[in-house]
């Protein structure tokens, strides 16, 4: 921060002998290093303060990239389904118009079915 040399230092404590007194140098010199020491405080905890105000804005802003990452995801995963829906449209509609245009054939299908499963059952009891 300052940059006091050990000579300067040595000028600094002969002028302040000489100014102060011998006699209330000391309570001077005691004074001054409390106030030094409040202010290291009060500097360590400003410079705490704005760390961690900056790790909070880092972690805001890596929040909105993981989302701004996730809805182009979820956009991409919906564009590569969409084949994958249209064949599966394809493949439910001719079963669908087979049951409106005979809705017996469903019916014998689904009784065919239940007795399948039925004799199923019935060996795996066996």
């Amino acid at each position: 921060m300052f940059n006091i040399a050990f000579p300067e230092l040595i000028v600094i404590l002969l002028v302040s002998l000489v100014v102060i007194g011998p006699d209330k140098l000391p309570k001077v010199a005691q004074t001054l290093g409390v106030m030094v020491g409040r202010i290291q405080r009060f500097m360590t905890a400003v410079k705490d303060d704005i760390d961690q105000e900056m790790r909070s804005d880092d972690l805001l802003r890596l929040q909105e990239e993981l989302k701004q990452q996730k809805e182009g995801l979820n956009d991409e995963l919906r564009k590569g389904m969409q084949p994958v829906a249209e064949v599966i449209r394809r493949s439910e509609t001719p079963a669908s118009e087979t049951a409106r245009e005979n809705p017996s054939a469903t019916t014998t299908k689904v009784a065919e079915h239940k007795k399948s499963v039925t004799q199923q059952k019935e060996s795996l009891s066996e």
